[in-house]
């Protein structure tokens, strides 16, 4: 099935009338690769939405949008903790232990005071 970020992807790759192999290519990865981040098979990597943004010159709004998608999408997260404070990584990973168990509203108050 399908993630809202493979959907993007796929949009993104037929507004700019390219095949698969086409947007592999420009983005420097294997086709059978990039076919399984748009069906929502392989989750996305690190760098593959600021290669979006640069390759394809996206607008604010395009960008905003591939972003998005990609937090929607992401089924795992990995945090580099190099030069991390211990307080710092004491809040991650307390987050982290509780985050099941915050509301949706919590999440949207705790983020507005980290913006």
């Amino acid at each position: 099935m399908a993630t809202v970020f493979g959907k993007e992807l796929r949009k993104l790759r037929i507004d700019y009338d390219e095949t698969i192999y086409q947007m592999a290519k420009k983005l420097d990865m294997s086709i059978s690769y990039l076919s399984a981040i748009e069906s929502g098979s392989r989750n996305v990597p690190g760098d593959l939405v600021d290669k979006l943004i640069e390759k394809y010159n996206l607008d604010s709004e395009r960008s905003c949008t591939m972003k998005k998608a990609e937090a929607e999408s992401a089924k795992e997260l990995n945090i580099n903790l190099k030069g991390i404070s211990p307080e710092q990584r004491r809040l991650i990973f307390a987050l982290s232990r509780k985050l099941g168990n915050i509301s949706d509203e919590e999440c949207a108050d705790i983020a507005r005071k980290l913006k």
